[in-house]
């Protein structure tokens, strides 16, 4: 029997909507039709009668690029473009390159793990560019390509080294994830063959995010937890720790508002833990937005 090899790997050499993204870890894609009719038995014997429609293409990518977190959310729509190892062929023509055309990014988050890089992931539905355009021409392929330029990361964020909301300090973070997840509306009309309408609007967003810590610190017969539930509104800044000697980064969440909070003493482990779950709110006053002056997330 002939050996047959069609294996691919290693995803890597991402740009999506102009914003160039190291540090792949994984690239999830779904295609399919949204809609399936299927008869109703009617007398007919055997499976139903099937209908298909309004073809569709979606995914998530993670990556430890996680300074990007903003830009990928603002980028100006238009392809992701990232290539796969091919096994058992030569680099110089041992690559396959995908493009992805009008990846629509509706939905980030940001995720930090004592001891761990930081990552970032992105959700996407592609827009199809006219009526005509099907699966095949939002998801390309081209085989035998040369090997992509390389792309750094700006990794880190393995690290909390301080974290405070207002003039409450909070320690011992092991962990913290933030996300920002805008409501995508799509439409499918007409002669179209797949979502030739997707928007992903500002207004409705959601901001939210949770800490993990082990602060047991009591102040006023307040626990650290307590005090954070109890808290007016304010801003959460995080310090965390870069890759390689990098200058620290600090996190900026504004208008952190905790919504509830938990405990969980255990035998078993070494310390007790908490979480505290948060929202952003907004002010009419000084309105929050993604890229503006009072920015829902800032990291300098």
């Amino acid at each position: 029997m002939t050996t047959v090899n069609k294996r691919t790997y290693t995803p890597q050499a991402m740009t999506i909507n102009s914003v160039s993204v190291g540090g792949i870890l994984t690239v999830s894609i779904q295609e399919g039709y949204e809609n399936v009719l299927r008869s109703s038995p009617d007398g007919l014997g055997g499976p139903p009668i099937i209908d298909k429609e309004c073809q569709f293409c979606r995914g998530t990518i993670t990556v430890q690029d996680w300074l990007d977190a903003i830009s990928l959310l603002t980028g100006t729509i238009g392809t992701c473009i990232f290539y796969e190892r091919k096994s058992g062929v030569a680099a110089a023509t041992g690559y396959v390159k995908h493009t992805l055309t009008n990846p629509v990014v509706h939905a980030i988050t940001l995720t930090f793990t004592k001891g761990g890089y930081a990552t970032i992931s992105a959700s996407f539905e592609c827009k199809a560019a006219d009526e005509t355009k099907t699966i095949a021409d939002m998801h390309a392929m081209l085989d035998t390509q040369t090997a992509p330029t390389y792309i750094p990361a700006a990794r880190g964020g393995y690290r909390v080294e301080s974290a405070a909301l207002a003039a409450i300090n909070i320690y011992h973070l092991t962990g913290f994830t933030f996300g920002i997840t805008l409501p995508l509306v799509r439409a499918c009309n007409d002669a179209d063959v797949a979502y030739t309408c997707v928007d992903a609007r500002l207004d409705g967003m959601t901001c939210n995010g949770s800490l993990n810590l082990q602060d047991s610190e009591i102040t006023s017969a307040k626990l650290k937890c307590q005090q954070l539930l109890l808290a007016a509104t304010a801003d959460l800044l995080i310090t965390v720790t870069q890759s390689q000697g990098a200058a620290d980064k600090v996190i900026t969440i504004a208008k952190v508002s905790f919504i509830n909070a938990g405990e969980n003493p255990d035998v078993s482990a070494d310390f007790t833990g908490y979480t505290a779950a948060f929202e952003v709110a907004n002010n009419p006053d000084t309105p929050l937005s993604l890229d503006g002056t009072n920015k829902i997330l800032a990291i300098a």
